[in-house]
């Protein structure tokens, strides 16, 4: 068996410690590496079985499933999958089982010799260190040999993060290292790099190419934001055909950013403050005019409570007519902030500073608490609660879109 791996996949694959690491930038060859390693250890003791785990169940049947097979197909191995029970067999030899991280408990109940965890440090690291347990627990079939978890991952949580505390600062015998850049895979589509540059803002690019670990918790939250660079003199006119609103729910302090949107750029307009949501609904009364259309981006928390009444927030929102856009989970604080970094680094949004005078001290002040995760007040409003709800809309509508990259493991 002849395969053309890069030489981070390589060493990776090949590795004899029982704890690997390929800590990657995007496109570096991350997944193939891990798919590859298990099944050359299946390959090489028949009968055991394989764990092969990522953040979600959709993960595992767009990327790992499908890569597994094609890679299987070029080998010429006969195998079945079972895509209810998320398994593929491999006539002859054993099992690899597929596990999602968003259920720990659900990692119960088989045994596999070798098992490889993708992504984990997208996860918060008390979330990372439970499935790692749970991994290991299960991580103890008999097969002749030293049993392996092998972890493929960018760096995410960069200095906070579990893979840095595992990995990276004064690792445990056993726990070898492998940096992937991007630049490593040759089989990339042209641009991809310039895509990754032209999405994050310059230190989350860098260390989605580079693979390193940096650290994430700046003394500002929103280090880019800049007032005079951001301003803009642009008001609400009434030729204004669409007015989006960023919202986070608090009882005393429900804040609302406005905005519209030119050439595809988010600019703030506008901004109040009100004491609960019956209160938001009956100002935000004053902007339906002129047949303008009003789309709500708020906390999607708001769909299962409510701040003063038996409907929910959201409800009451949408039965006083406005649209509401809201994902059924609120984003990952950090894909919020990164999003808003990125639009800011680039000079993709602006704030009326004036107009919106709450909101330009929010993107100035807030840090990061001793956590490392951005500052939170008891008493509302207060600047996480702006900050919060113009990083709903943000990310609603301008997601940060990860660039594509295709199977490029190749056998010869």
């Amino acid at each position: 068996m002849n395969l053309a791996l890069t030489e981070p996949q390589e060493d990776f694959v090949f590795s004899d410690e029982p704890h690997p690491a390929m800590c990657g930038g995007l496109g570096s060859g991350k997944t193939q590496a891990g798919i590859v390693r298990l099944i050359i250890k299946m390959l090489s003791r028949p009968g055991i079985n394989t764990g092969y785990y990522l953040p979600t169940y959709d993960l595992l049947r767009r990327r790992a499933m499908p890569g597994t097979e094609e890679i299987l197909s070029s080998l010429g191995l006969s195998f079945k999958t079972n895509k209810s029970d998320y398994i593929i067999t491999i006539e002859g030899y054993g099992e690899m089982i597929f596990r999602s991280y968003d259920r720990p408990e659900r990692i119960i109940a088989y045994e596999v010799a070798h098992s490889l965890v993708d992504e984990i440090d997208t996860l918060p690291k008390d979330k990372a260190a439970q499935v790692w347990r749970k991994v290991s627990e299960r991580n103890r079939q008999q097969c002749g040999e030293q049993n392996t978890i092998g972890c493929v991952t960018t760096p995410d949580q960069g200095l906070s993060g579990f893979v840095y505390s595992k990995w990276g600062k004064n690792p445990a015998q056993g726990y070898s290292l492998i940096k992937a850049s991007t630049l490593s895979n040759p089989y990339l589509p042209d641009g991809y790099v310039e895509q990754i540059r032209a999405n994050y803002d310059p230190i989350l690019a860098e260390m989605y190419i580079n693979g390193d670990f940096v650290s994430l918790s700046r003394n500002k939250v929103y280090t880019f934001f800049d007032r005079k660079k951001h301003h803009t003199d642009r008001t609400l006119t009434d030729s204004d055909t669409l007015l989006c609103v960023g919202l986070d729910f608090n009882v005393g302090g429900t804040c609302a950013s406005l905005w519209i949107i030119e050439g595809g750029k988010p600019i703030s307009v506008d901004e109040f403050i009100s004491h609960d949501t019956q209160d938001f609904v009956t100002k935000m009364a004053r902007y339906k005019l002129f047949g303008r259309k009003i789309i709500v981006c708020p906390d999607a928390s708001g769909r299962a409570r409510s701040t003063n009444a038996s409907l929910t927030d959201i409800q009451m929102i949408e039965q006083a007519g406005f649209s509401v856009d809201a994902p059924d989970a609120n984003p990952l604080i950090r894909d919020r902030v990164n999003c808003v970094n990125a639009l800011l680094s680039h000079g993709r949004m602006s704030v009326n500073t004036d107009a919106c005078p709450l909101l330009t001290n929010a993107l100035e002040t807030q840090g990061y608490d001793k956590k490392g995760e951005p500052e939170k007040f008891s008493e509302h409003p207060a600047i996480d609660d702006w900050n919060d709800g113009a990083g709903y809309f943000l990310h609603r509508r301008f997601p940060i879109e990860r660039p594509v990259s295709t199977m490029h493991v190749k056998f010869a």
